[in-house]
């Protein structure tokens, strides 16, 4: 990049055709120069052949066409060069807040957000000063710097209030820093929010943050108690952000039906819990809560069935064993021979189970370990095999074994343990303990010296009652599931291809992109490589967020200041050139036709 003072070029290179200008010069030496002669009749033109031209080489007669078209062409390279003009402006930031909040109706009946952007234009009329503009959800970015009032108010025009809270620290630590920056004069908060005293200077607040009062879901969650059980355990916590008692509803519809219906009164200022304890199977729940107020985002949150699936991974040499466990409700398994198996299959996994084999390696996720062999280097057990195993001891309170009649429970042959460093036995038998249960880098470990597979329900009821509860243990069954919530990152589960968001646009999931952020609630459709679709919900579920009543001031902190006191911008100058161009070519065009009117020129020959 060449400079010149306040001036520079973007492309310093195209100075080089400056070679082509003198090229001018030698076009007029070479051509014949006509002369004009006045003619009575047409019968002169052949007298004229015998006129000689001029010829090369002899001194030229430079008309003022000549320098005229030379100061084009030379015009015209220099707006090859682009040059521009450094100008030092004032500037302003803008700060506009499009989190979640800004959807609630204002006494006017018109959204926060549009009240706002109104303000803002009546603020920035006529400005000409170049203009910063920051959006606050679900983090504060810049969306560009625009030259002038017209183009910010463009920009703001198009921007779109998002379903994501905003980070309130986040934000007060971006007008701290935009307060402090010299190169601001003004910095303009449009938001819901207050910011308290004392307010820094050059910060300007524009609000439309009336309080209002607003009923919330804060989250919806779904359980299954139990392995073996179909129905779910639904749990609403609604809060009553308002100043009176209010009788609160929640209603929740599976697949479109109605499957349970709470009513509770609820205290000012109060969260309670509504709890569907028998939710019917479905792929898709919806939670709406009554009645209706300014803020309707919150009044409704969804929930995915297929979230509450456990998956599987099955290591095993008898594929058929493992493959019982899919008459399970809430299941997905997988399985893989020991000899295909890699660590990083249990990416996608919730519990593991390694049948007559362990990993190179410690699992990084909850596993169970079926009949392992000796002398291993990661567990290192010590193991006898015996041709049958007698029980002779179990803890009558445990979740291992809670409800399994242990004495019609027949394990035939298996192996028993010797003292593990740090497993502890479970159940006893003659030999030594029959299973083991420890925990190592925060995942759970359970290891039986028999076989709980195949799973055959009822037709071996007390095996299968423990089986149900290895796998729920191992699963942290009982837990609820809850969805992930707007503007939060959540990770990809492996070997999806494409993400339907809930507006129905479409999203390629690419290999370096292991997280997702949404910022829209409602149900996300996960599509994998082989076509298999899972569902995703996405809720707000941001109390803070929803309590429009007592929404705190942002507290700004002074900073140093930092920064130059004025904003320098470049300013094109290529489209004043080329006006100036076509200026001198209509100039030309004029001059020339009104010259030679009444005359022809003629060439001789």
């Amino acid at each position: 990049m060449a400079w010149f003072g306040d001036f520079g070029l973007l492309y310093p290179a195209a100075l080089y055709l400056f070679a082509i200008p003198p090229l001018l010069v030698i076009a007029y030496l070479a051509r014949e120069r006509p002369r004009q002669v006045m003619v009575s009749s047409v019968i002169a033109f052949r007298a004229l052949r015998a006129m000689r031209g001029e010829r090369f080489g002899k001194r030229p007669r430079l008309r003022w066409t000549f320098f005229l078209e030379l100061l084009i062409l030379c015009l015209a390279v220099l707006a090859i060069t682009g040059p521009y003009r450094l100008l030092q402006r004032s500037s302003v930031a803008i700060v506009f807040d499009n989190s979640a909040a800004m959807q609630a109706l204002t006494t006017r009946g018109r959204s926060r957000f549009v009240t706002v952007r109104e303000e803002m234009a009546a603020a920035l009329s006529s400005n000409d000063s170049v203009i910063a503009l920051y959006l606050t959800a679900p983090q504060p970015h810049q969306t560009g710097v625009f030259n002038g009032a017209e183009e910010a108010l463009t920009a703001i025009k198009q921007a779109s209030v998002t379903d994501a809270p905003e980070d309130a620290a986040a934000v007060a630590g971006l007008l701290s820093q935009l307060s402090a920056n010299r190169r601001f004069s003004r910095v303009i908060f449009a938001s819901y929010r207050q910011i308290a005293d004392p307010l820094p200077p050059h910060i300007q607040v524009i609000t439309a943050g009336e309080p209002i009062a607003n009923y919330a879901i804060g989250s919806f969650t779904l359980s299954r108690e139990s392995f073996g059980a179909a129905a779910l355990h639904g749990r609403v916590t609604a809060a009553n952000f308002s100043r009176s008692a209010q009788t609160l509803t929640v209603a929740i519809v599976a697949d479109g039906k109605l499957a349970g219906r709470v009513q509770a009164r609820v205290e000012a200022g109060e969260v309670a819990a509504f709890d569907f304890p028998n939710l019917v199977p479905a792929k898709l729940y919806r939670a709406q809560l009554e009645p209706s107020d300014g803020f309707p985002l919150d009044n409704i949150a969804y929930a995915a069935g297929s979230t509450v699936t456990v998956s599987i991974l099955c290591v095993s040499p008898a594929p058929a064993d493992a493959a019982s466990l899919r008459t399970i409700p809430g299941v997905s398994l997988t399985t893989v021979p020991p000899a295909s198996y890699t660590p990083s299959e249990l990416a996608s996994a919730d519990v593991a189970i390694f049948e007559y084999s362990v990993p190179k390696e410690l699992p990084a996720v909850n596993s169970l370990l079926v009949m392992p062999p000796a002398g291993d280097p990661v567990f290192n057990f010590d193991v006898r095999t015996a041709s049958h195993l007698d029980l002779t001891g179990w803890p009558p309170i445990d979740p291992l074994t809670n409800g399994v009649n242990f004495h019609l429970l027949d394990l035939r042959s298996g192996q028993y343990f010797g003292v593990h460093p740090w497993m502890r036995p479970v159940v006893g038998g003659s030999g030594g303990a029959l299973m083991l249960a420890g925990n190592r880098q925060g995942h759970r470990f359970i290891s039986t010296g028999f076989n709980p597979l195949p799973y055959l329900g009822r037709a071996n009821l007390p095996m299968s009652i423990l089986t149900l509860n290895l796998l729920g243990y191992l699963a942290g069954l009982g837990a609820p599931g809850t969805p992930p919530r707007t503007g939060e990152e959540w990770t990809i589960p492996a070997g999806i291809r494409e993400i339907v968001l809930p507006s129905g646009r479409k999203e390629t999931v690419h290999g370096g992109k292991p997280f997702f952020s949404a910022t829209m609630q409602g149900v996300y459709t996960l599509i994998a490589a082989d076509g298999v679709r899972t569902l995703r919900a996405v809720n707000l579920a941001d109390l803070a967020t929803s309590d429009l009543e007592n929404a705190p001031a942002l507290k700004v902190q002074p900073g140093l200041e930092t920064g130059d006191e004025q904003a320098v911008i470049k300013t094109s100058l290529t489209p004043y050139l080329i006006a100036a161009i076509m200026l001198l070519l209509v100039i030309e065009s004029l001059l020339v036709y009104s010259h030679g009117r009444g005359t022809i020129p003629i060439s001789s020959q």
